[in-house]
């Protein structure tokens, strides 16, 4: 970076990623000046905002999935013979 009062080049003395934005901070040698520039968004942040949209779409999709797995409930045409004697004869019932 190029000092904006005497136009020599600032040394870079410190790096900040923490906030998740790069945080740059230069002085001159020569005049003593500081000044600092924000690069954009960190790589850290950057990965973590697509691990996040990763996740939710992992998830909606697992969601929908289970849905559509799930069988649907099926009618009975009839109800089943109640008692141990309707079931045996409703065996021979059905060969007709």
């Amino acid at each position: 970076m190029i000092c904006a009062k005497c136009g020599a080049l600032m040394d870079q003395t410190d790096k900040n990623t923490f906030t998740g934005r790069v945080i740059r901070e230069y002085e001159c040698r020569k005049c003593g000046n500081t000044d600092w520039e924000d690069d954009g968004i960190a790589l850290w942040q950057a990965l973590e905002d697509l691990q996040e949209k990763h996740e939710a779409k992992v998830a909606a999709q697992t969601a929908t999935n289970e849905e559509a797995s799930q069988p649907e409930a099926l009618q009975p045409a009839q109800k089943p013979p109640a008692s141990l004697w309707q079931r045996f004869t409703g065996l021979f019932r059905k060969r007709k």
